[in-house]
């Protein structure tokens, strides 16, 4: 356990940070493609550490050098002539206590994973706790009655190929509209005030992004990620990732609500409308919110409004055929971590193999001595 949580953390490190990067050094890209690289650098975080704990070291390009504690004291059991010594007749006193140590080394990584468990369980608990104080606050939600916003959904579900347009309802207690529930039990909650305040193009531009979550499924992506964040609490660059893939899943579905009527303009400004609405409870939501934070709806807006737009995003096929690619390659090139050189142990080493030399240089003496003394010289000595 110790030895996959240490490999895991090293390799996310590696692949989160080079996801970063890449962001980073082309700030133009597509929403689309950033989504992409997120997601494969989450999943080669999780393929590659699981990989190398089943197959044989030697696959790997590079090594890295960790303590042997980390590994479980794998080296102790592997060392060339230890099994021998074991195996072969009485083991000096140093013989057994090393043995004894290298035993309990390899019984560190079982409760070394009761922290981490119980800490991640606690998270998980507190996002579970999460789900239900929203169900709470939205307990007194009713359905929309309005004919513009049914019209408008109707239409908006007919155009996402979904079997039943999501339930339409709204709420008192809820600043921005939110997505909830998967498959025959899709919902859309919007505030009582979005119904009075907007007009009919912002209407459809807010039904349309929250339409668009509920097509690419991002009910359960957000639930996925959450659950990820809390087991691996330990890892600060998946949080990093979950905010970027919520800001690229939040763009994705207003450029799809803004496509369907070729209304940009009724987006960004459903989007400014929005950010006068949203309160402390909806930075925090655990389902998707199109607005979460005032600045983020900012950023959004002035992309919308942009003359240039993000850089054309590559083919569903290209993309797919990448991130397969990547995830073959990632183990073979993501670092082993191979257990490092132990001083203490080799001095250990040289200092019994100097009482065992200076054990038998004494034991020569003395048969040397036994036969000087012994019946042979007796016998010259009489003669």
């Amino acid at each position: 356990m110790t030895s996959w949580l240490f490999t895991f953390l090293v390799h996310s490190t590696l692949w989160l940070g080079l996801a970063w990067l890449s962001v980073r050094l082309f700030p133009g890209i597509h929403a689309r493609l950033r989504e992409t690289i997120w997601c494969t650098a989450l999943a080669a975080s999780l393929i590659t550490p699981t990989v190398h704990t089943l197959a044989s070291p030697d696959s790997a390009v590079w090594r890295l050098p960790v303590p042997s504690v980390v590994t479980g004291g794998e080296h102790a059991s592997g060392e060339p002539g230890h099994r021998d010594g074991e195996a072969s007749g009485p083991v000096p006193a140093g013989g057994e206590v090393h043995r004894n140590e290298g035993g309990a080394d390899a019984s560190l990584p079982a409760p070394a994973g009761i922290p981490w468990v119980s800490l991640a369980g606690g998270l998980l608990a507190l996002y579970l706790l999460r789900l239900e104080k929203l169900r709470r606050r939205l307990r007194d939600r009713e359905p929309v009655t309005d004919p513009r916003a049914s019209r408008a959904l109707a239409a908006l579900g007919a155009r996402a190929g979904l079997a039943t347009p999501p339930r339409l309802t709204e709420s008192h207690h809820l600043g921005s509209p939110v997505a909830l529930g998967v498959g025959t039990r899709r919902e859309i909650c919007v505030p009582v005030r979005a119904l009075h305040e907007l007009d009919e193009g912002e209407l459809r531009a807010l039904l349309g992004h929250e339409v668009a979550h509920h097509l690419r499924r991002d009910t359960i992506r957000l639930s996925v990620l959450n659950v990820l964040q809390a087991v691996f609490f330990f890892q600060p660059l998946f949080r990093l990732a979950m905010r970027e893939l919520r800001m690229a899943a939040e763009e994705l579905c207003d450029d799809w609500a803004a496509n369907q009527f070729d209304d940009r303009f009724a987006m960004a400004s459903c989007l400014t409308e929005v950010a006068r609405w949203v309160v402390r409870g909806d930075r925090h939501s655990p389902v998707p919110c199109i607005g979460r934070r005032r600045s983020q709806l900012e950023r959004r807006v002035r992309r919308l409004m942009s003359e240039h737009g993000s850089l054309r995003a590559p083919s569903r096929t290209r993309r797919r055929l990448s991130a397969v690619g990547l995830l073959a390659l990632a183990p073979l090139l993501a670092p082993v971590m191979a257990p490092g050189t132990d001083r203490s142990h080799e001095d250990r080493r040289v200092l019994e193999g100097a009482e065992t030399g200076e054990h038998g240089l004494s034991r020569e003496h003395e048969l040397r001595e036994r036969g000087e003394h012994g019946p042979a010289s007796q016998i010259r000595g009489t003669l």
